[in-house]
């Protein structure tokens, strides 16, 4: 059955499915925040403990202040009597143990690095970034930085002034890790976040399609049964399985069948007898003769009336005649339990359908049923009477409804004519 897209299964399904999506997004958007902001915080002091470092070590291998040697053309970075221009030991050392890129400038002007350009040459002689000079050199402060570009590379830096010793600003130290490779360390700390979140949707999004699946299939099932019975059919049977749910719809289920039942003795049943009533008892005439014409299922029609019923009522009054009915039918009723049907034909007179039954075994059963009859007592105040009936038979066949009925009924007629008490039909 094709779902609408206002179908109450899109809606439980959005109703569960869009909070846990959301969800998912806030918190792998929280996490990846939150983290790239420690790892800020995370690569800035490492940056910062690895600068110090850098210094403590110049400081340790060469002793003295850094200061500028003027030699006319050229301008040399010195610490102590040691030139600092073009000595990479130190920092290709370092950079080999921790992969951070380290320059010493001179000024604004790069004199020692581990940075190379695309052609794979170092980038000494090249200038720092304006906004780091000014912040840095001018304002003669160290500063982070979370993005700068050196040699087209995005770098996490920091920066530290150098100071001569008159405490002149005449340079800088950088340490850097290209952003790349922190945002890669951030990427793979918050996959697992994601993956894990797309996974709980998948899972929460199976269980809840199956889980919806299921409450619709049943609801729609409900549906389908009160259609049913709408249509006028009280005689299809509600799925069991949903009667056996504990919750709002099998107690609903439930309630439905009581419906059903309450309905079918409204509409199908005789109030007084309590057995089929003529409309319903054509119905399963009409049904017992096309499983004949089908199946070649035998079947018999009988029609029986109680004897003088005129009497009674004349007699006793109608409140007994009605405790006559009453009682004879429920007689009648216990008998056909498992033979067929049984329903006021109208009056006094009932019809009796054996189903699959031959004539002859069908005759046999009235017999028994006549005994029963003429053994029972009616009781109504002080008073208490027996009843006799009269039948007649005949065995059903391809023919229409009405022939079958009226042979029947000229049987019963026979019968009552010619003594009553007794059931007629045509031997083979």
């Amino acid at each position: 059955m094709k779902l609408r897209r206002n179908s109450f299964f899109w809606v439980l399904l959005k109703m569960n499915m869009l909070p846990l999506i959301l969800l998912t997004v806030v918190i792998t958007t929280f996490s990846a925040v939150r983290f790239a902001s420690s790892m800020n915080v995370e690569t800035k002091n490492g940056l910062v403990n690895l600068c110090h470092t850098v210094v403590t070590l110049y400081d340790t291998v060469y002793e003295g202040d850094y200061h500028i040697e003027d030699e006319g053309n050229s301008v040399y970075l010195m610490k102590g009597d040691h030139l600092l221009d073009g000595d990479f030991s130190i920092i290709d050392a370092i950079k080999a143990k921790t992969g951070v890129d380290i320059t010493i400038f001179n000024q604004d002007t790069r004199v020692v690095t581990t940075i190379e350009t695309s052609d794979g040459v170092r980038a000494t002689g090249t200038k720092a970034n304006s906004m780091v000079a000014e912040d840095v050199l001018n304002g003669g402060h160290p500063h982070f930085y979370s993005s700068t570009m050196v040699a087209g590379i995005r770098y996490f830096s920091y920066y530290e002034p150098i100071y001569a010793s008159n405490g002149k600003c005449i340079g800088m130290i950088f340490v850097g890790k290209p952003s790349e490779e922190v945002e890669r360390l951030v990427y793979d700390s918050v996959k697992p976040i994601i993956v894990f979140g797309i996974l709980t949707m998948l899972i929460v999004c199976f269980v809840t399609t199956r889980f919806s699946g299921k409450l619709v299939s049943a609801i729609r099932r409900t549906e389908a049964f009160v259609v049913t019975i709408a249509k006028g059919d009280l005689h299809t049977e509600f799925e069991t399985d949903i009667l056996e749910r504990k919750d709002e719809l099998g107690q609903m289920g439930r309630c439905l069948v009581r419906m059903q039942k309450s309905l079918q003795e409204l509409v199908e049943q005789d109030i007084l007898t309590g057995l089929y009533n003529r409309r319903s008892g054509e119905k399963l005439l009409l049904r017992t003769c096309e499983n004949y014409r089908k199946e070649g299922r035998p079947f018999c029609v009988a029609i029986g009336d109680i004897d003088h019923f005129k009497n009674v009522n004349d007699t006793y009054g109608h409140e007994c005649g009605d405790v006559a009915l009453a009682k004879i039918s429920e007689r009648i009723k216990e008998h056909m339990e498992g033979k067929g049907f049984v329903a006021r034909w109208g009056g006094e007179e009932i019809l009796l359908i054996y189903d699959n039954m031959q004539l002859d075994t069908a005759v046999s059963c009235m017999q028994e049923l006549l005994e029963e009859i003429r053994a029972e007592r009616i009781t109504y105040g002080d008073t208490a009477f027996g009843l006799t009936m009269t039948f007649g038979i005949t065995e059903g066949n391809a023919g229409k409804v009405e022939h079958i009925v009226r042979d029947a009924d000229v049987k019963l007629y026979e019968g009552k004519n010619n003594g009553r008490n007794r059931i007629v039909y045509e031997a083979n």
